[in-house]
């Protein structure tokens, strides 16, 4: 049965990442006060997030205010009522869990005017898991296609995101040698080559980049280099023209050959990677 409702507070919010999915804020307000009108409701309060995003929920500020005027009970608050479910949370996860952490312990119910429903009643919940899950889908949907995208760029050798090799750079989508860092990373490889350490080739470059950037003007001059950024740089076949890609959600650990112009032999960089690897046993 459904509990009665008297007193209300309202939540209002508009996108930070765009603005054309949005309703303004005055319309919003507007719309949740005639149907707390027509309900015959008072609305005791409209908090206000302007400008946030819906997946941070740390940054909306009156998010949190609004929930600690409705759980107060000297304010005797019986719901929260929105203009839509989306404006509170994105996820259908975050929703219900605050309408069942924060929201049901106090009896306080979920109301979203133009979704028509009202979680004091079980068809308002079944409605609002229905609904968030074909939003979920989508979501998803939406994600994959994105992957998809990414992964179709990495197999044709164009760029699909991530950290830019030390030695290139980009044009139209596709890797370039910067002629000046490459010369560099060539550097790096053949004193590995000839039996030297990171820590060596860290501190000769750096030197090296400090006194020629002094008498040159270049930013490389405040560059530092370390054992970890030899090393990576060391271990990259992208140097040999093998573009790899191995995305954040994707993991698929994509490679394609002659993809990406070359800055070092195969020959010299299997004969670093032979020596990385001979040391490795050896120190251990």
């Amino acid at each position: 049965m459904k509990h009665i409702i008297k007193n209300v507070v309202g939540y209002v919010r508009i996108s930070s990442d765009s603005q054309k999915d949005n309703t303004s804020i005055a319309e919003q307000k507007k719309r949740i006060q005639a149907y707390c009108t027509s309900q015959e409701w008072k609305l005791k309060e409209i908090f206000v997030d302007e400008a946030k995003s819906g997946s941070k929920i740390d940054e909306r500020i009156e998010y949190s205010k609004m929930l600690d005027f409705a759980r107060d009970k000297e304010n005797v608050i019986d719901a929260i009522i929105v203009i839509k479910s989306d404006r509170i949370h994105r996820h259908l996860k975050n929703l219900l869990i605050m309408i069942e952490d924060d929201l049901q312990p106090h009896g306080i119910a979920f109301i979203s005017v133009s979704e028509n429903f009202d979680t004091s009643l079980p068809q308002g919940m079944l409605t609002l898991q229905m609904l968030g899950s074909f939003a979920e889908f989508e979501r998803n949907l939406i994600n994959e296609r994105t992957r998809s995208g990414r992964i179709v760029t990495a197999r044709s050798g164009k760029y699909a995101g991530g950290k830019i090799p030390y030695g290139y750079i980009l044009a139209d989508g596709k890797f370039e040698i910067n002629e000046h860092e490459a010369k560099i990373v060539r550097e790096m490889f053949q004193i590995y080559a000839e039996g030297k350490s990171y820590g060596y080739i860290a501190k000769y470059i750096s030197s090296l980049q400090k006194q020629s950037g002094s008498d040159s003007g270049s930013c490389d001059a405040n560059k530092t280099w370390s054992r970890t950024s030899i090393c990576y740089i060391l271990r990259n076949s992208s140097y040999t023209g093998l573009l790899s890609y191995d995305g954040k959600k994707e993991k698929n650990q994509i490679q394609v050959k002659a993809s990406i112009p070359a800055i070092v032999s195969k020959q010299l960089f299997n004969k670093v990677q032979a020596l990385r690897e001979q040391k490795r046993k050896t120190s251990t």
